[in-house]
C-alpha cells in the first residue's frame, strides 16, 4: 500500500511477524493506512522514497544492527513532524536509551485501545497551540 491512500498513514516496524500482523489489523480496523516491515533499513528507505507517514510505530529490539531508537532518530531527521511510538517488552528505563520528548513509549503487552489512545494523544498534542 502506498502513502497516497486517504486518512492517517502509519509505518509499522516490528521484526516479529505475528506481532506486526496483530498491530496492523488493529490499526487498519481503526481506519489507518498501514505499511509494515520487519526491516529497519527498509523502513527508512520507505521514508526516503515516499511522502512521509503521519506516524511511525517501531519495536525497540529489531534483531538488527539498528534498533527502534535508531529508526526513530533516522525518521526524525527525514520527517521532523513525524509522530513516533516505540514499543518494547522492556520498561522505558531499562532500554538504556533516552526517549526523545516528541516520542511516546508503550510497554508490551498493551491493548489495542491503549495503542489507539496513544495515537490520539499525539494527534491532540500536535493540534494544541
Amino acid at each position: 500500500m502506498l502513502w497516497e491512500a486517504f486518512g492517517m498513514k502509519i509505518l509499522l516496524v516490528d521484526d516479529d511477524k505475528l506481532v506486526r500482523a496483530v498491530l496492523a489489523d488493529i490499526l487498519t480496523d481503526a481506519g489507518y493506512d498501514v505499511v509494515e516491515t520487519g526491516d529497519p533499513q527498509k523502513a527508512l528507505g520507505l521514508l526516503d522514497a515516499t511522502s512521509p507517514p503521519n506516524f511511525l510505530i517501531t519495536d525497540v529490539d529489531l534483531k538488527s544492527t539498528m534498533n527502534g531508537f535508531d529508526v526513530a532518530i533516522g525518521a526524525h531527521c527525514r520527517c521532523p513532524a513525524i509522530k513516533i511510538i516505540l514499543i518494547s517488552a522492556l520498561s522505558a528505563d531499562h532500554t538504556g536509551q533516552p526517549l526523545d520528548t516528541r516520542d511516546r513509549y508503550l510497554q508490551k503487552p498493551f491493548t489495542g485501545a491503549r495503542l489507539l489512545g496513544t495515537i490520539s494523544q499525539l494527534v491532540n498534542a500536535a493540534l494544541s497551540p
